[in-house]
């Protein structure tokens, strides 16, 4: 047992703690993956990575980070460190630092990030809210309309 731990140790070391050192790399392989053939109701906690690739409904709470496989549907409340999304998602998303919306994306809800990459081919309806962490802990009350205007906000 601890053999095989080990292993899976070596595979997927644990994501970086973006302790300050300039934004964080989110990993590509996922410590934990939900597969096609699964269909999964509910909420889902976690504390580093994980991937879906089947079918979730439900709510998505984490510090991690969160991948939506090409073949993944979601349709969930979603509430992550950072996202990469290539299938399909139906609910609004709130990340900490980066979405990142790869071509094969299609998403129908609210965005809320730090940082937002949306590649060529996606689809999205809704609204994004995109401020940068530096912007929120230096805007003051005084400028606040001035900052509303900087945003970046897109609607579909």
């Amino acid at each position: 047992m601890d053999i095989l731990r080990q292993d899976a140790d070596k595979k997927f070391p644990s994501p970086p703690s973006g302790g300050g050192q300039g934004p964080s790399k989110a990993p590509e392989a996922a410590m934990t993956t939900l597969g096609e053939d699964t269909e999964f109701k509910g909420t889902l906690k976690f504390k580093h990575s994980l991937k879906i690739e089947g079918k979730f409904e439900g709510d998505i709470n984490t510090d991690g980070h969160l991948i939506v496989g090409r073949t993944g549907n979601v349709k969930a409340e979603i509430r992550a460190g950072s996202l990469v999304i290539e299938g399909k998602v139906n609910g609004n998303i709130q990340a900490g630092d980066l979405i990142d919306l790869r071509s094969t994306a299609e998403v129908h809800g609210d965005i809320t990030a730090s940082k937002l990459k949306i590649d060529e081919g996606v689809i999205f309806v809704g609204k994004t809210d995109v401020q940068p962490k530096e912007r929120r802990s230096t805007s003051s009350p005084s400028n606040s309309s001035s900052d509303s205007k900087q945003q970046n906000k897109k609607e579909g």
